[in-house]
């Protein structure tokens, strides 16, 4: 058996001051050359993400639905603007597939909160709407969506509110291009494992 002797560096002691790889190159997102403060973004923002689904879920539970059902209602609803959503203007707009947008519309149709019509202008497509059923629903909670939406963004002023939103447009844009390129890199990896 090999004894540690006092004052010599063990394996645990060598790698606990090696300094991982950065994570990020851009000079705008290092402060004095480390990736530090760009990790805990990440983290808080991941926090922030989980805390969301949450919310959500309480919320959705609330109406008697899980929360990416309650976030589609919501969605039709906000975007029918009197002649109903189509499925890729939903899919767009919650960056889902089309495909899985078709599932959770079915269900929702299947519970009497979704109406589905032909598109007039492309027989092939569906334009989607909320039922009365579901606008009541919708109503009833209200109150409960005001006053968790407003605890939520709490430390927001107007001006925090505006910057805030501009800012999520374009992380929502950078993420679309992010999720192309982890896609392209795993099958790549893939292929050079084969």
């Amino acid at each position: 058996m090999t004894r540690h002797r006092p004052g010599a560096p063990t394996a645990d002691r060598n790698h606990k001051h090696e300094r991982l790889p950065l994570t990020v190159s851009r000079a705008e997102l290092l402060v004095d050359g480390t990736d530090g403060a760009f990790r805990h973004l990440i983290h808080r923002l991941l926090a922030y993400a989980s805390s969301l689904e949450t919310i959500r879920a309480g919320l959705g539970e609330m109406i008697g639905l899980s929360g990416v059902q309650y976030t589609m209602l919501i969605c039709i609803a906000h975007l029918q603007d009197g002649k109903g959503a189509g499925v890729k203007e939903i899919a767009d707009h919650l960056n889902y597939t089309g495909a899985f947008v078709t599932i959770e519309t079915g269900k929702l149709a299947s519970l009497g909160l979704v109406e589905k019509r032909r598109n007039p202008g492309d027989k092939r497509r569906v334009l989607l709407s909320i039922t009365q059923h579901a606008r009541d629903l919708l109503n009833d909670l209200a109150p409960a969506q005001r006053r968790i939406n407003d605890t939520l963004f709490a430390s927001l002023d107007h001006a925090g509110f505006e910057h805030l939103c501009t800012l999520a447009e374009s992380l929502c844009a950078d993420a679309r291009s992010t999720q192309a390129l982890v896609e392209f890199l795993t099958d790549k990896k893939l292929a050079n494992q084969s």
